[in-house]
């Protein structure tokens, strides 16, 4: 009886504290899936990069993401939003990917590299040759400080980059890099969002998971 009675009140407990940690909804969005960015992000030649996910709460879980968007011609900011069980477990393997696109004419849903909206854009910049013979995208001085916009870091797509990348989106794949670059194993990835990637973070233990070993070895 004692130790249902105890049980009982864990519960209790842990639907409160599930409550009282989680961070106020008030003038958050919500997210049920990739469609609902179209009524979301307004500018044009906008681009979603996600950058972190996580989840609060114990019994009840809410699920958010933040997002760095890029839209119009030098115009970023960060936006968090709540999302979907089924949408925040679905994008865990797309950090640092783009999971939406906007032109004037059309709306991307595929997640891909982050900035894959501009290249072969000449209003944005170019293809220019290296010391090795590789054309490699380059923007303009105007938009110069996109490269740390988009977490590319000292990463430049090659042509080679850009044609593949053109292939996976006529199959309706997504793209993570012909060597894996991006994403969460990515190595421009975890060079250019390293918050997510954080030891505590990586280690972090849930109330859930404590408890389910307590009831384990008590019942």
């Amino acid at each position: 009886m004692y130790k249902f009675f105890l049980y009982a009140m864990l519960i209790i407990i842990y639907l409160g504290l599930a409550k009282a940690l989680s961070p106020s909804e008030i003038g958050i969005h919500y997210l049920q899936n990739e469609r609902g960015f179209s009524k979301l992000i307004k500018g044009d030649l906008a681009t979603v990069i996600l950058v972190d996910t996580h989840a609060t709460g114990f019994l009840i879980k809410t699920y958010y993401q933040k997002y760095r968007v890029i839209s119009g011609y030098d115009t970023v900011e960060e936006l968090i939003v709540r999302t979907s069980k089924e949408f925040a477990q679905k994008n865990l393997k797309h950090i640092g990917l783009s999971l939406y696109r906007k032109t004037d004419v059309s709306e991307e849903f595929l997640p891909l590299p982050p900035g894959s909206i501009y290249m072969g854009n000449r209003e944005f910049g170019d293809w220019s040759k290296n010391k090795k013979g590789e054309s490699r995208w380059i923007f303009h001085k105007a938009f110069k400080n996109f490269p740390r916009y988009l977490g590319w870091g000292t990463f430049r797509p090659t042509r080679e980059f850009y044609q593949e990348l053109k292939s996976k989106v006529s199959l309706n794949q997504p793209y993570f890099g012909p060597n894996g670059e991006f994403g969460p194993n990515g190595k421009v990835t975890r060079e250019n969002f390293p918050q997510f990637f954080k030891d505590e973070r990586m280690k972090k233990v849930e109330m859930k998971t404590l408890l389910i070993e307590y009831f384990k070895e008590n019942f």
